[in-house]
Parts: C-alpha cells; sequence; structure tokens
C-alpha cells in the first residue's frame, strides 16, 4: 500500500496531464501501451490515428454521460442486491475510482488557480482554494486507496498500478470535454454523489453494507 501511495502522490501532486491530442499528450499514452503489451506491432503515426478516430468521435454529451455517477445509478445499484451477498456491486468499486478521478481533476484545478491566480471555477480567494486544494487532495487519496484495498480483499491480489492506470484513463476522458459548464457541473455532481459515498463508511476503513 505504501508503494502504491507514493505512486498516487505522484499521480496527485504533478503538473496538469498533458493536454489532450497534443505531440506529448499521444507519446505518453503510447507508451503506455507499449508498457502494456510490447509486442503490438504499431507505429506511434499509426496509433496517433487510430485514437484520435476514437477519441474525438465522442462528444462533450457522450463523455459526461459515460462519466456521470448520476446516470449509472438511474439504471443501477451501488449496492448488492442482498444483505446475505458478499459480492462488491461492480457499479461500487467503478464508482470509488470515477471519485478518485473526479476528486484528483478538481485538486489539479485549484492547484492551477493557487499558480495562476484564479480557479477555473472563477474563484481566486487563495486562501480558499488552498482549503478546497487540501480537501480535494484528501479525497482522491481515500477513493483510490478504497478501491485498491476492496480488490485486494476481493481477489488477494494487489492492484495498485491498474487501479492507478484507470484512474489516469477516467481523467483523461474527463479532461477532453470542451465546454468548461459542462465540465465543471460534471465534476461537481460526481463530487455531491461522492460525498454521499464516503459519509456512509466514516471510519475510512471498513466497507460494511447494512
Amino acid at each position: 500500500m505504501k508503494y502504491f501511495l507514493l505512486i498516487l502522490v505522484f499521480f496527485i501532486t504533478s503538473c496538469t496531464p498533458p493536454e489532450p491530442g497534443t505531440d506529448e499528450w499521444f507519446e505518453d499514452k503510447y507508451k503506455e501501451l507499449m508498457k502494456a503489451d510490447p509486442e503490438i506491432d504499431l507505429s506511434l503515426n499509426e496509433f496517433k490515428d487510430i485514437l484520435t478516430s476514437q477519441t474525438y468521435a465522442m462528444s462533450d454529451d457522450d463523455t459526461i454521460e459515460k462519466h456521470s455517477i448520476g446516470f449509472w445509478l438511474a439504471n443501477d445499484t451501488l449496492l448488492p442486491e442482498s444483505e446475505d451477498s458478499k459480492a462488491i456491486a461492480p457499479v461500487y468499486i467503478r464508482t470509488l475510482k470515477q471519485c478518485a478521478a473526479n476528486f484528483s481533476i478538481m485538486y489539479a484545478n485549484m492547484e492551477a488557480g493557487l499558480q495562476y491566480g484564479e480557479a477555473i471555477t472563477g474563484l481566486n480567494d487563495m486562501n480558499e482554494m488552498s482549503r478546497l486544494s487540501d480537501v480535494y487532495k484528501d479525497n482522491a487519496y481515500y477513493f483510490a486507496t478504497r478501491a485498491s484495498e476492496i480488490h485486494f480483499n476481493l481477489t488477494n491480489e494487489a492492484a495498485e498500478i491498474a487501479i492507478s492506470d484507470e484512474i489516469t484513463s477516467i481523467q483523461d476522458e474527463i479532461n477532453t470535454i470542451n465546454s468548461d459548464e459542462k465540465f465543471l457541473e460534471l465534476l461537481d455532481a460526481n463530487a455531491e454523489i461522492c460525498v454521499m459515498v464516503r459519509s456512509q463508511n466514516p471510519n475510512n476503513q471498513d466497507y460494511i453494507f447494512d
């Protein structure tokens, strides 16, 4: 877990990810692909062509629908279907990862605001931005750590790197939203649900479905 937290510290506190569609962004994605499957016979330019067609085919509304926790919960359940079930509902683990990505982006927004004097939300109070930055970072740690712990408890397999990669992927997709208004609405709506999810586990340790 310490190793995972070190990865997450770097992930959260690093600079804002490269702008989607830039050469640096494509190169990062290409390196991730090659690391995941070194036997793939694909050049960087070929990868760019494929990823460009996939990335930009998704509209803002499609991206928002894909990453809206509220949309999922309108058609699914957060908790197991029965009290006797020991299985964790897939949407619950998915929510933990989404919340980790959501708060990581919100943290990055506040850090950028502290650097430039005003956040994307319009907030320019340095003390309040600093406070929110700490709150968002705490939540990002919390949800990423819980997702990893639950995976380990269910499978006895560590998932630190895999989950960190999933969270990064979610972040990248949310950051492709062109409309600042829709971007912020998605983050705020998800954050509200995430806070409710976390409040059901006040000791930050045991997930018990009562």
